[in-house]
């Protein structure tokens, strides 16, 4: 079972934090693989919530519970052990480069709110009958 082992964490401009996950594991001999997840946790209030879902908080908030995890893992395997620890700083630079405006813009905390929403409004539910 892999362990994981908070390596960063970042202030986003829209007061979100971003947080980098490692959760390699060893596979054979000297071999591993390297996983880095990115989470985000993101409290459902009236700020997070677009404008045309905020008088739907409350059900939303039952829905979901009062906050939700962005969380996407970055994995690359069969790593020779001694390459590990560089691969994985690289693998967080580029996720730094490449994601971090994306999440710092103000709407994606709603627009991440909205799309776990709409899944669970979509899930086909048992009837108590």
């Amino acid at each position: 079972m892999a362990t994981e082992r908070l390596i960063s964490r970042h202030s986003l401009d829209n007061g979100l934090i971003l947080e980098m996950w490692d959760r390699s594991r060893p596979v054979a001999g000297d071999r591993c693989q390297v996983v880095l997840e990115t989470r985000i946790g993101i409290r459902i209030t009236t700020d997070t919530l677009p404008t045309d879902l905020r008088g739907r908080r409350s059900e939303i908030v039952q829905a979901l519970g009062p906050q939700i995890v962005f969380s996407q893992a970055r994995e690359r395997n069969f790593i020779s052990a001694s390459v590990a620890p560089a691969l994985l700083k690289e693998m967080e630079a580029q996720i730094l480069d490449v994601t971090r405006k994306y999440f710092s813009h103000p709407d994606f905390p709603g627009r991440y709110i909205r799309k776990k929403f709409a899944e669970y409004l979509a899930k086909p539910r048992r009837s108590g009958r």
